[in-house]
């Protein structure tokens, strides 16, 4: 990759339906100039916070704010070593605020982070917040959940699918706080190629969202679109958790039905700074093309991959569930616009129709967030807290 490199990001979080505060936090913070570039990259952060009252809100805050500053402080590690060290550094700041406090006992975060460097993807992790890489219709998980439910699956002792219902699934094994000298598991670097999407996210969505789900929206929408719907998704499937998701495209987004105008665009219709558009598949390609890797990358070993294409099968899963609330919103008289939702059904139907399976998941995401909205605003009373970037 290369610092003038584009990027396509956006993030949102929420409290979910059952929570009265959030305890996530998200971090993106991209380098100013060339030469930050070269030494620490891009990062993107994903925290969840552990504790009573506000206390996981304050740790993963501590966490969002200064393992960021720590990492791009420390000038003479490598990524990897600084990232490490930052993450260190701030988990015996957490464990020293929570020792000094009996009101801030088991104060902790999960955190994970993608670091996007010249040599590649990097990616640290403490916890079961999750960083997923969707590339050529396949999502791969490239962090490990350090939960029980993982562990004892990785030492044999259960069966993946014993596991799952015999074990709860929110016991985290390692977080920051609880052990100021905790193991950071390190992944890559890992080969970064034109249109790959990155997903980090907390188990609020990971939870009620399936990987092949999560993949088939970030994949074929911008990014903003994709974290609207995915919230959605997770608050209409009971939202028992705090959301917070962030994705990244590398490249810029053309939509997929524009495509084809964009590769050649008459001069009548070029921006209006001058610079023409081009080919934009040529264009990244060449972005990419011949950079070789300051360091040996690594071989990809995702944890879990799953295919995620629009099918027919997803477009009747969530036209389903689309119908099902539909149905109970009338009955609870949600506040929502019908006419817009009509609208969204009518064209669903069209693309349907005309065998444009993006078009009707399009619909179909915008349903999901007009009633994940209305079902945040109808069960919390009026209050709206979600926020988007």
């Amino acid at each position: 990759m290369n610092w003038d490199d584009i990027i396509t990001d956006a993030a949102a979080t929420d409290t979910g339906m059952r929570r009265s505060n959030n305890q996530d936090s998200h971090s993106v913070v991209r380098a100013s100039t060339a030469e930050v570039w070269r030494q620490r990259g891009h990062l993107y952060m994903v925290a969840d916070g552990m504790g009573a009252h506000a206390v996981g809100e304050l740790a993963s805050k501590m966490a969002c704010d200064n393992i960021p500053h720590n990492y791009t402080k420390t000038k003479t590690n490598t990524p990897s070593e600084a990232i490490t060290k930052a993450y260190r550094e701030v988990g015996t700041l957490i464990h020293s605020r929570a020792t000094a406090n009996r009101d801030f006992q088991g104060m902790g975060t999960t955190c994970s982070t993608l670091l996007l460097l010249p040599q590649g993807a990097l990616i640290a992790h403490v916890g079961d917040s999750r960083v997923y890489r969707i590339r050529n219709g396949r999502i791969d998980q490239l962090s490990f959940d350090h939960s029980l439910v993982w562990e004892l699956v990785r030492r044999n002792h259960l069966s993946s699918e014993h596991a799952n219902v015999a074990v709860p699934k929110n016991v985290i094994t390692r977080s920051l706080g609880p052990d100021p000298n905790v193991e950071v598991d390190i992944e890559g670097p890992l080969a970064v190629e034109p249109n790959d999407v990155y997903l980090l996210c907390s188990d609020g969505l990971s939870g009620p969202v399936t990987d092949p789900e999560l993949g088939v929206f970030a994949a074929n929408f911008h990014p903003k679109d994709a974290c609207r719907y995915l919230v959605s998704l997770a608050n209409l499937r009971g939202g028992h958790d705090n959301v917070t998701v962030l994705v990244l495209r590398v490249g810029p987004w053309v939509e997929p039905d524009t495509a084809d105008d964009l590769s050649t665009t008459p001069a009548s219709k070029e921006p209006a700074n001058g610079k023409k558009r081009g080919n934009w598949k040529s264009t990244l390609a060449k972005m990419f093309k011949g950079r070789a890797p300051t360091v040996e990358l690594v071989a990809d070993h995702p944890y879990r991959s799953a295919d995620c294409p629009i099918t027919l099968e997803v477009i009747d899963r969530f036209s389903e569930l689309t119908r099902k609330i539909q149905a109970h919103a009338i009955e609870q008289a949600w506040s929502l616009d019908w006419t817009q939702f009509a609208q969204h059904r009518r064209q669903e139907g069209e693309a349907r129709a005309a065998g444009n399976l993006r078009g009707a998941l399009r619909s179909l995401g915008e349903m999901i967030a007009l009633l994940g909205v209305a079902a945040r605003f109808h069960r919390k009373g009026g209050s709206a807290t979600s926020s988007a970037s």
